[in-house]
C-alpha cells in the first residue's frame, strides 16, 4: 500500500497557528472580563450597602441612654470637616501626590534607558497605588458603619438632635431604650445621632495618612534635600490630626469614638501595607539611590561580569600597577581559565 493510499485518519491532523492562536486570545479575554464583572459587582453591592446605611434605609440596631447623661447634651453645631472634604482629602487629593512623584522617577530613569512611553508607564504605576488607597478606604468604611450600626451609641449632641418624648417618671426608671424623637431634624439626622462609635472621620483619615506616609517614604529618596519628604509627611499628618480633633471640638465623637476610629484606620493601613507592599515592587524602578548604583557599576566591566580588581587604599600607589585580570585577558590562558568552573572564581 502507498503512501498515498493510507486513510485519511492515519495522518496526524495539524491544527493552524492562527486558530489557536485565537483560541488562546479569547481565553485570555473571558478570564479578564470576566474578573472586571466580579470587579463591579463588589463595588456596587459595596457602596450600595454603604449608600443605604447613610441614608437611614439600614437602621441601628438600637440603644438607649441614661436621662443624666450630660456627654448626650451638647448642642449640635455641624462639622468643620464635612463629609465632602474627607472624601476629596481621602480619595482625590492622594493622586496629587501620587502621579508627580512617580513621572518624575520614570523620567529620571528614562535618562539613562530608553523607556516607552514614560507618562503611560507612571501611570499605570500610580494607578495601582491609588487602587490600594480606594480599597483601604472601603475597607475602613465598611468595617466603621458595621460597628456604627451594631454597637448604636448616642452621639454627644443626640438630646438636642432627637428630643425625646420623656417625662420624670420614665427617666427615673434607669436606661431608656423605647422612647420616640420629637425634634425637626430628618429621620436620616435622628438615625446618624445614635451611630457615634467609632468614628469614621477619624478611621478613613487616619487610614490614608498612614498609607501616603508609608508611600512617601517608600517613593520619595532625594538625598538632596532634608526636609523635603518629611514635609509632605507631616501634611497627611496634619490632615488626620485635624479631622479627629475637630470631631470631638465640633461635639460629634466622644473621645473615646476618636481614639477607636483612630487605631481602626491604622490596623487597615498596617495591613493592607502587608499586603501590597510585595506586588507594587518597589524595588524595580527605585533610582534613587543613585550613588550606591554608581559604587556597584564600578566592580562591573563591559561584558557585565563582576570585576574583582583589588584597589590600594596607599593613595601613594594611584593604582599604577596593572591588575591580574587585565594579564590574563590579553593572554591564551584566559581562555582556559575561563572554561574551567573550579578556577574562574
Amino acid at each position: 500500500m502507498t503512501e498515498n493510499s493510507l486513510p485519511t485518519s492515519v495522518h496526524p491532523q495539524i491544527h493552524p497557528p492562527m486558530t489557536t492562536a485565537m483560541g488562546r486570545l479569547l481565553k485570555f479575554c473571558t478570564i479578564k472580563v470576566t474578573g472586571r464583572i466580579l470587579d463591579v459587582i463588589v463595588l456596587v453591592l459595596v457602596i450600595g450597602g454603604l449608600s443605604l446605611s447613610y441614608s437611614g434605609l439600614i437602621r441601628p440596631r438600637g440603644a438607649g441612654f441614661y436621662c443624666d447623661d450630660h456627654t448626650i447634651k451638647f448642642p449640635y453645631r455641624g462639622d468643620t470637616v464635612s463629609v465632602v472634604q474627607l472624601f476629596l482629602g481621602s480619595l482625590l487629593a492622594p493622586i496629587f501626590f501620587i502621579l508627580p512623584i512617580e513621572l518624575v522617577k520614570k523620567w529620571r530613569k528614562s535618562r539613562e534607558a530608553a523607556v516607552r512611553s514614560y507618562l503611560a508607564s507612571a501611570w499605570k504605576k500610580s494607578w495601582s497605588v491609588w487602587r490600594a488607597v480606594l480599597l483601604g478606604n472601603l475597607s475602613v468604611l465598611v468595617l466603621t458603619e458595621i460597628s456604627k450600626s451594631l454597637i448604636s451609641e448616642a452621639r454627644p449632641h443626640f438630646w438636642d438632635t432627637c428630643q425625646p418624648n420623656v417625662t420624670k417618671e420614665i427617666c427615673d426608671s434607669g436606661y431608656i431604650v423605647d422612647f420616640n424623637c420629637t425634634s425637626d431634624y430628618s429621620n436620616r439626622k435622628i438615625l446618624d445621632a445614635q451611630k457615634s462609635f467609632p468614628s469614621g472621620h477619624t478611621s478613613v483619615s487616619f487610614f490614608v495618612a498612614a498609607f501616603m506616609m508609608w508611600y512617601l517614604d517608600r517613593a520619595v529618596h532625594w538625598r538632596h534635600s532634608y526636609f523635603f519628604k518629611p514635609c509632605l509627611q507631616l501634611v497627611w499628618a496634619c490632615f488626620a490630626i485635624l479631622c479627629a480633633l475637630t470631631r470631638i471640638t465640633d461635639r460629634r465623637h466622644h473621645w473615646w469614638d476618636v481614639l477607636a476610629g483612630g487605631t481602626l484606620g491604622l490596623s487597615v493601613a498596617f495591613m493592607l501595607v502587608q499586603a501590597v507592599s510585595r506586588s507594587i515592587r518597589w524595588g524595580d524602578d527605585d533610582d534613587s539611590d543613585s550613588a550606591s548604583n554608581d559604587s556597584t557599576n564600578q566592580f562591573k566591566d563591559g561584558s557585565g561580569r563582576a570585576d574583582f580588581q583589588l584597589k590600594s587604599n596607599n593613595p601613594s600607589s594611584n593604582n599604577k600597577r596593572p591588575s591580574v585580570r587585565r594579564l590574563l585577558s590579553t593572554s591564551s590562558a584566559a581562555t582556559t581559565i575561563a572554561e574551567d568552573s573550579e578556577i574562574n572564581i
